[in-house]
Formats: structure tokens, C-alpha cells, sequence
């Protein structure tokens, strides 16, 4: 018998708690192996150890940390935090909101549901006027995944600097959706 979850109607979103930190550690790591394979400090143990440390202390008031259940097991995080208006030159500022740092799912659960379901909760949680998100320039699945939530691009990009990556592997343009 495998403690994997079995396929049910019980799907849900909760509050994450300080038990869930090596599940979350688990799926994060496979996130970041997908954005830049290699990454230094990107093992589930030390990922765990970093969140135990957050869920256990005090968070800053705004910050949510939600995890996704299938059954009984963790599937799914997310984290958000409230986020500053955004000016850009010669176009309409977009709203304070709340940006949304984190949110995967196991890849053994992708295209269950997990990831609408933490993205409707984040909205739900915040009561945030708009959401924004980082997406990777090249990442597909991500990128429609926000389209399909009623994302667009804010027409503004970063890139992030990661050991042994190139640099043009790691630019996120921002996407943004009015609730």
C-alpha cells in the first residue's frame, strides 16, 4: 500500500501550519529544480528548516501562507503579501494589491485543481483589490495557467542572477489581474 494520495472529492485549502513545512520544502525544491536546475540551498531538508522557522514565528501582518490538500496531504503552497502600487511611465498605475511570491503544486498533482483552488483562496484571504505574480518569460505552463485566471502582462520584467544559470534563463515579466 502507498501513502500517496488516493484520487477523491476531498480537496481543499487551509492556513499552512508548522507540520506542513517538510511537504512545502518537498514542492518547492521541485519548483526551483524547474526554474534553475542546480540551485544551491534548494533541497527539500534545508527549504523545511526555513519553513519551519516562518510558520512557527510571527509573520508580518498581510502575509498568508496557504497549503493545498488532496485527502489529508499537502499538494500544493502558496504565499502572498500585500504589495505597493505600481507606477509606470505613461500608463495607468496598477493598484496596491497583493503579490503572490510562491504558488506550486506537486508535480504529481498538475492540472488537478490544486492551483486554482490556492489562487482563488489567495484572493479570498487578501481581499486585495488586484494580484500580481513574477512568471518566468518562458515558462508555458505558468504563463497559461495566469491567462486562464484572467492575468495579463504589466508590461515590466526583472532578471534574477542564480549560480551557473544563464542570464537570460532567469527574466519574469509581471502579470497582473483586477478582482
Amino acid at each position: 500500500m502507498t501513502d500517496r494520495p488516493r484520487p477523491g472529492a476531498d480537496r481543499s485549502v487551509r492556513p499552512a501550519l508548522a507540520d506542513d513545512a517538510s511537504d512545502i520544502g518537498r514542492i518547492q525544491a521541485a519548483a526551483l529544480a524547474a526554474l534553475a536546475p542546480g540551485l544551491p540551498g534548494a533541497d527539500p531538508a534545508s527549504l523545511a528548516a526555513a519553513w519551519t522557522t516562518s510558520l512557527t514565528g510571527s509573520r508580518p501582518p498581510g502575509v498568508h501562507a496557504l497549503v493545498a490538500l488532496h485527502g489529508t496531504a499537502v499538494v500544493g503552497y502558496a504565499l502572498a503579501a500585500p504589495g505597493e502600487r505600481i507606477d509606470i511611465a505613461g500608463r495607468d498605475p496598477i493598484p496596491a494589491g497583493a503579490d503572490i511570491h510562491e504558488l506550486a503544486v506537486d508535480p504529481d498533482f498538475a492540472r488537478s485543481g490544486h492551483g486554482s483552488r490556492l489562487l482563488h483562496a489567495i484572493a479570498d484571504t487578501t481581499g486585495a483589490a488586484c494580484l500580481r505574480v513574477w512568471v518566468g518569460a518562458d515558462d508555458q505552463a505558468r504563463i497559461r495557467f495566469y491567462q486562464g485566471a484572467g492575468f495579463a502582462p504589466a508590461g515590466l520584467r526583472c532578471r534574477l542572477t542564480a549560480p551557473g544559470a544563464r542570464a537570460d534563463d532567469l527574466v519574469q515579466h509581471l502579470w497582473w489581474a483586477a478582482l
